[in-house]
C-alpha cells in the first residue's frame, strides 16, 4: 500500500529574517493568509483522532445515571470511575512517553495507542463490578496518555509560526466535537436501542448503555488503519546528534516561575472543563428531570455548535495578539476566559430554568474553547524545539491530574453534602469558581513575570 506523506510547511532558520524558500514579500502575505486547508494537511487526522479519543473518555459521562443505578455507585464513586481511575494511568504513562515522541515512528505509535484504548473502552461495556471498571478506564488512561505529545510535535514541526495557533485550535476543537458527538451520537443510540442488544459471543445480550462501548470502537480501527500507513519522514532523518543536549528539568528549573504561572492557569482550564463535561449530564437529569437520552443530546448539542467556535475564534485571536504581543498573548487570553468565567457558570449551575441554563453552558463552553489553544500553544513558544517532546508530557500530565483527578470527584463528594442546599448544581458552582479564581491568580502572576 502506497505510504501517505504530511507534507510541511516552510519552516524558519537560524536567520530569523529568512525563510526557506524566500518568496517575494506579496507571496509570504499570501502564505499567511493562506487557506489552513493547504498549509495544513496533517491537522485534520490528528483532530479526527483527538475526537475519537475524547468520545471515547467521556461517553461514560452520558451513561453515568444508568451505570450508577446498575452498579450500585454513589455519586463519588462515579467521580472516581470518570476522573481519578483515568488519571491514575494517564499521567505516569504521560511522564514516561516524553522521551520516546522525538525517537519513535509517530503514526505508528499513535496506532497502537488507538488499538489499546479500544480494548479498554470493551472493557467499560463489559464490566460488572466497580473495580474491573477502574481498570478499564486505568487502561483507556494508558492508551490516551502519548497522543497529545505526539500530535503536537509533528503541528510544531510542520505549522509555520504565524498560524502556529489556529493548527493548534483544529486540533483542540477535535476534543470538544468528540465530547459532544459521545453524547449526541450516544444519547441517539439510547433511545433508538432496544432494552437488550445481542451480540456475538463473547459479548452476548448487552443494555443499550454497556452496548454503545462496544459500538464505539468502530470507527477506531479505520482511524488506526491510516495511521499504520502514514509515513513519517522526520523519523528517518533523525541522528544521534540531533538529539536533545539539554536536560528538559535543567531548563525548567531555569524558568520555573514562568512555568508554574501557565500551568496553574491553563490547569484551571481543565479542571472546569473537565467537571462541567463530567456532571452536566447529570445536572440535567436530576434539576429539570430530564431523561437520559433528552440531556446527553441536549448537552451535545450545545456543545457541538459552542464548542468548536470558541477553539477556532481563540486560535485566531491568540494569533493576532501574538503580532504585537508574541510573550503574552497566550496567558492574556487565559486570563480574560478565567475572570469572565464565574458568573457564567453560576447562571449554568443554579438557574430554575432548563433554557436559561443551556444559554448560560452554551456560553460558558464557548469561552473555555477560547482558553484551550491558549494553554499548549504558549507552552510550545516557551520551550525549546528539541525539549517540546518531554515538556509537553509532563506538562499534560499536571493539567491532567488536576483537571481529571480533582475536579470530577470533588464536585461528587461536594455534592453528597450539599443534597439539601441545590446539590450537584450547587457544588459545581462552587468547584467551577474556585478554579476560575486560581487559575486567574496564577495567569496574572504570569503575565508580570513576561511583562
Amino acid at each position: 500500500m502506497a505510504k501517505v506523506e504530511l507534507r510541511e510547511a516552510p519552516q524558519r532558520v537560524p536567520n530569523r529574517n529568512a525563510v526557506i524558500p524566500a518568496p517575494a514579500s506579496h507571496e509570504r502575505r499570501s502564505v499567511i493568509r493562506a487557506s489552513p486547508i493547504r498549509l495544513w494537511p496533517g491537522v485534520y487526522l490528528l483532530a479526527a483522532t483527538h475526537l475519537i479519543a475524547f468520545a471515547d473518555r467521556f461517553l461514560i459521562a452520558l451513561v453515568a445515571p444508568a451505570m450508577k443505578t446498575a452498579l450500585g455507585f454513589s455519586d463519588f464513586e462515579v467521580g472516581l470511575v470518570q476522573g481519578t481511575a483515568f488519571v491514575a494511568v494517564f499521567v505516569l504513562a504521560s511522564i514516561l512517553c516524553g522521551g520516546l515522541v522525538d525517537r519513535l515512528h509517530r503514526p505508528r505509535f499513535i496506532a497502537a495507542s488507538i488499538l489499546v484504548w479500544s480494548a479498554a473502552s470493551v472493557a467499560c461495556g463489559l464490566a460488572t463490578s466497580f473495580s474491573e471498571l477502574i481498570g478499564a478506564r486505568m487502561l483507556l488512561g494508558l492508551g490516551q496518555a502519548c497522543l497529545t505529545p505526539l500530535a503536537l510535535s509533528l503541528i510544531a514541526e510542520r505549522q509555520g509560526r504565524a498560524q502556529l495557533g489556529r493548527g493548534i485550535s483544529i486540533y483542540t476543537a477535535g476534543a470538544t466535537l468528540g465530547r459532544s458527538s459521545a453524547l449526541l451520537a450516544g444519547g441517539g443510540l439510547l433511545a433508538v436501542l432496544p432494552a437488550t442488544i445481542a451480540f456475538v459471543p463473547p459479548f452476548g445480550p448487552l443494555p443499550p448503555w454497556r452496548a454503545i462501548f462496544v459500538l464505539s470502537c468502530l470507527p477506531n480501527l479505520v482511524l488506526a488503519t491510516l495511521y499504520l500507513v502514514l509515513h513519517d519522514p522526520d523519523r528517518v532523518r533523525t541522528s544521534r546528534q540531533d538529539r536533545p543536549r539539554q536536560h528538559a528539568l535543567a531548563w525548567l528549573a531555569r524558568h520555573a516561575r514562568r512555568y508554574a504561572a501557565h500551568t496553574v492557569a491553563s490547569a484551571a482550564t481543565i479542571l472546569i472543563v473537565q467537571s462541567v463535561n463530567a456532571w452536566a449530564v447529570v445536572l440535567y437529569v436530576r434539576r429539570f428531570g430530564l431523561s437520559m437520552a433528552e440531556a446527553g443530546s441536549a448537552f451535545g448539542l450545545v456543545v457541538v455548535l459552542a464548542a468548536p467556535m470558541g477553539h477556532l475564534a481563540g486560535g485566531w485571536i491568540i494569533d493576532m495578539l501574538a503580532r504585537s504581543r508574541p510573550r503574552t498573548a497566550a496567558i492574556l487570553v487565559l486570563a480574560g476566559c478565567l475572570a469572565i468565567t464565574p458568573p457564567i457558570a453560576a447562571v449554568f449551575g443554579l438557574s430554575d430554568r432548563v433554557a436559561v441554563s443551556l444559554t448560560a453552558l452554551a456560553g460558558l463552553i464557548f469561552l473555555l474553547g477560547l482558553a484551550a489553544p491558549a494553554g499548549l500553544l504558549g507552552l510550545q513558544t516557551m520551550t525549546p524545539k528539541p525539549l517540546r517532546g518531554r515538556i509537553t508530557s509532563l506538562f499534560i500530565a499536571v493539567v491532567t491530574t488536576v483537571g481529571f483527578g480533582i475536579g470530577p470527584p470533588s464536585i461528587g463528594a461536594l455534592s453528597d453534602r450539599l443534597s439539601d442546599y441545590g446539590g450537584i448544581g450547587l457544588a459545581i458552582v462552587v468547584v467551577v469558581t474556585v478554579a476560575a479564581l486560581l487559575g486567574l491568580s496564577g495567569a496574572l502572576a504570569g503575565l508580570r513575570r513576561r511583562a
